[in-house]
């Protein structure tokens, strides 16, 4: 029953994130309430299209999850009620975002981590098993490493909704130490996990995020071009280790 719930969630997730851009909640979309929030943090706007891999891996994973060649995987009933969880709280968010609920929103986005983090934990547990094919965690993957660097930001911009204004110098430098954290974070669940995704998801946030910020505040966007880079190299370093405990060498 379980799977078939995740399959309806993840289907109800895509339509509505299709609808809120074609007739925005409140009049307007994320993109644009997303404006009226800057924060240093905030990536360059064509980071936000990994969506578009993170649904299409999530829409492939709900057919994926049903056929009948998977029925004995423990893979989809492990990570099923988690990802029911996170895909209508991601729903939800999109609504309280667009109505600009600052501190709901980030309380939301909270709830979508934690059940990621759960689904993540228990995929790849059954990856490094040898219970279920590696392909069953990507999308979580993605979808959690996304989340990741986007609670930063939305908590960022909940903090400022409810009145904390530090001045320029301490921003830049909370900025650099959330740089350092998403940066270490990325690798060391990427390490311990034995996952490509994450890291590389981390690297391509932070690259967005170097080329927003470029302009302004160079050293801020240096540092985070030295995290994408860091990340970037622990991915590339366990794609090669897992192609070669693949073929055996």
């Amino acid at each position: 029953m379980w799977r078939g719930l995740a399959a309806v969630a993840i289907v109800l997730n895509i339509a509505l994130n299709y609808v809120s851009q074609q007739y925005p909640f409140n009049g307007q979309t994320n993109a644009v309430v997303s404006g009226k929030y800057p924060t240093l943090l905030t990536p360059a706007g064509y980071a936000f299209s990994i969506w578009g891999l993170i649904f299409l891996s999530l829409l492939a994973y709900a057919v994926w999850q049903l056929l009948p060649a998977q029925r004995h995987n423990p893979l989809p009933s492990a990570v099923a009620r988690p990802l029911v969880v996170a895909n209508l709280a991601t729903g939800a968010w999109l609504v309280v975002f667009a109505y600009e609920l600052m501190p709901l929103s980030a309380a939301v986005m909270l709830i979508i981590l934690g059940s990621l983090i759960v689904a993540y934990g228990r995929a790849r547990r059954l990856v490094l098993e040898d219970q279920s094919p590696a392909i069953g965690s990507v999308p979580v993957a993605l979808y959690l490493g996304w989340i990741s660097v986007a609670t930063v930001i939305n908590l960022t911009i909940a903090l400022r909704d409810l009145g904390w204004q530090p001045e320029l110098n301490v921003s830049l430098l909370l900025a650099l130490v959330l740089i350092a954290i998403v940066t270490a974070l990325g690798i060391l669940v990427g390490s311990a996990f034995r996952d490509v995704v994450i890291p590389l998801v981390v690297a391509w946030a932070l690259v967005a995020i170097w080329l927003a910020r470029r302009p302004q505040y160079p050293e801020l966007a240096w540092a985070a071009l030295a995290g994408a880079v860091l990340a970037g190299v622990v991915g590339v370093a366990l794609a090669l280790r897992r192609r070669r405990v693949v073929a055996g060498v």
